[in-house]
């Protein structure tokens, strides 16, 4: 996986997280199709969520949550679904997967309150959305389902903000948790039952929470 910052990062982190305030306030009526290759595109990807912390400092909380919405989401672009796609390699669909812990210990964990969005707590942070929703609307866990590789760089990551302070970031790995099926459901039991028995210093609503997720009892 890249090790130096691709040839198009500056450029790449310019127009996923450095328009939005300066050309328009609705992202919904900007262009969102960043013009790579599939290959190109994961690892811009990998490379952004591996150093979120330092390279997305400068931005604001509105200009993150808008590129994070453009790069997981597919609801202002293709990306999350280019990601998935069959052009992008297994070792780079690995990555991109692990690399969702970067994006919760180094980023999410600061920057997002520390808000239950599933009992609608709210600062009015854009995070808030982008955090408790990740594993619902993201396509980027679908390509999990398939690989047991792939799975295990998933529940890495989801095993990282499992054991972050934030309560937002925890509730969204329990979202996540709580959302898969198939072959996955027995694993995240096992995994939510682990947090379970030795939880950190958490509200009880979330640990009713977990209980729920555990069963897939959650919206």
């Amino acid at each position: 996986m890249p090790t130096a910052a691709p040839a198009q990062y500056d450029t790449w982190l310019d127009f996923f997280f450095g328009r939005f305030e300066r050309d328009c306030d609705d992202p919904w009526q900007m262009d969102w199709e960043y013009a790579a290759t599939p290959a190109e595109t994961a690892d811009l990807f990998i490379y952004t969520m591996e150093h979120c912390g330092r390279d997305l400092a400068a931005y604001t909380d509105a200009q993150v949550a808008a590129g994070l919405n453009g790069l997981l989401f597919g609801s202002l672009g293709n990306t999350p679904h280019t990601l998935i796609g069959a052009d992008v390699s297994d070792e780079q669909k690995i990555a991109i997967l692990r690399s969702f812990k970067h994006l919760y210990a180094d980023c999410l964990q600061s920057r997002c309150p520390p808000v239950l969005g599933h009992l609608s707590e709210t600062q009015g942070s854009p995070l808030e959305f982008v955090t408790y929703m990740l594993w619902d609307v993201s396509p980027i866990d679908q390509m999990a389902m398939s690989s047991s590789d792939r799975m295990r760089a998933l529940f890495e990551a989801l095993d990282v903000a499992l054991h972050l302070s934030n309560e937002a970031c925890i509730e969204s790995a329990l979202h996540g948790l709580g959302h898969l099926g198939g072959r996955a459901r027995a694993d995240a039991r096992a995994m939510i039952d682990a947090w379970l028995r030795k939880p950190p210093q958490v509200r009880p609503a979330l640990i009713d929470y977990a209980r729920a997720a555990r069963k897939g009892m959650i919206q």
